[in-house]
């Protein structure tokens, strides 16, 4: 299938084929992964987060869990930054720059103090990187019990450090974490101290769980375990929240991450106000292929909705949030069902019962609504297991 339309956006100035960059993670620690995701159509890469030579990095294995049994939606890691180090990355972005020149490299960095912050910089741009995310927020932590962008304070001033020890005037984007009182004065805080884009979010502080047979941690070292980085679709509301939050308040382009596994994903977080995206945990089940349904499920619905450009997209929906105090309460909406898609199986029935205004009885196998009794409050419409029997309609 041939694309009908320009993918292509631009993101602090730098030109990315498509809006899909891999996120620092294993996927993007080493250089044949990323020439395979280069190969298979992905604008941009994220090098896993890196340090100076004399970092010691000593990872846990296993490093990754699923959060509930088997399933899929939720993903733990104990992963850190990446065992190799500055002069590797270094390395291999001179080596990539020269057979993908049209690729955006972005070196992911973490440090200490301020020298260490600073000998990144130079570095990477000497070696000719596209941009410099700066890796503030890692729940797991780096073993220093600080995580910089907690702090107003500290994420300016680290930010400053960067900033000030560019040569070059490479973008600065910092990575941000949802787990603050307060994400949009976290954000002005990078942003007054020279950042020139956000990413956000990073993954989030959490638990795998307990394996009730064994009563060992899901995620098991040995037989112990710690605090993880959870991703995975399960964090996708989140990251949405946050995204659309610093899209309307920062007034800084914002790198949107967290749960991107298909394209409806994608264009969720383009209309709320990402300039552009990445991707990890659907990159490690499904590999380096899906990038073809992401850019052609895009492109169609592009075409659809008539976008001529993935910049028509960005923000598009940020007129429809409102104060909560501001919600229209003055029209009547009640449930709706239809009887042609409806299976009789009384889960709305319980649900309205239970946990609604007992709007909705059996009459026989078919439920009934009383519309003088719904508030159309919606809980039926979660416990049906059929899409579109039951809908909250203006009345």
């Amino acid at each position: 299938m041939k694309l009908t339309h320009d993918l292509s956006v631009d993101f602090c100035g730098k030109h990315f084929i498509n809006p899909f960059s891999i996120a620092a993670s294993p996927p993007s620690d080493r250089r044949e992964r990323i020439e395979r995701a280069f190969e298979a159509g992905w604008a941009g890469a994220v090098f896993k987060t890196t340090s100076v030579e004399e970092e010691p990095v000593h990872l846990a294995y296993p490093i990754m869990s699923a959060c509930a049994g088997r399933g899929l939606n939720a993903y733990g890691n104990i992963d850190l930054i990446s065992e190799r180090h500055i002069n590797e990355i270094c390395s291999d972005t001179r080596y990539l720059k020269e057979r993908y020149p049209d690729r955006i490299l972005i070196g992911s960095i973490m440090a200490r103090n301020r020298g260490e912050w600073e000998l990144l910089v130079h570095e990477l741009e000497e070696a000719g990187i596209d941009m410099i995310e700066c890796s503030m927020s890692c729940p797991q932590g780096d073993g220093s019990g600080v995580i910089p962008v907690t702090d107003p304070g500290m994420t300016k001033e680290v930010t400053g450090w960067i900033r000030d020890a560019r040569r070059k005037d490479t973008p600065i984007i910092v990575k941000l974490t949802p787990m603050v009182a307060n994400l949009t004065e976290i954000a002005l805080a990078a942003k007054e101290g020279g950042a020139d884009a956000v990413c956000a979010i990073d993954s989030v502080h959490g638990y795998c769980g307990i394996d009730l047979d064994t009563m060992l941690p899901k995620l098991s070292v040995g037989g112990k375990s710690t605090y993880c980085g959870i991703s995975g679709p399960a964090v996708k509301p989140v990251a949405l929240a946050c995204v659309s939050e610093l899209a309307r308040t920062v007034g800084l382009p914002v790198a949107g991450v967290g749960g991107i596994s298909t394209w409806e994903d994608a264009a969720e977080f383009l209309l709320l106000g990402a300039g552009t995206l990445q991707l990890c945990t659907a990159v490690m089940r499904n590999g380096f292929g899906i990038i073809a349904k992401l850019l052609h499920g895009l492109d169609g619905y592009m075409q659809e909705k008539g976008f001529e450009r993935v910049s028509d997209m960005v923000g598009k929906c940020l007129d429809t949030f409102e104060d909560h105090e501001k919600l229209d309460r003055s029209a009547k909406r009640t449930a709706v069902r239809n009887p042609e898609l409806c299976i009789g199986c009384g889960k709305c029935c319980t649900a309205c019962q239970n946990n609604g205004y007992g709007a909705i009885r059996m009459e026989g196998k078919q439920p009934v609504i009383n519309p003088d009794q719904c508030r159309g409050c919606g809980f039926c419409t979660l416990a049906c297991p059929e899409e579109g029997c039951l809908t909250i309609q203006e009345t």
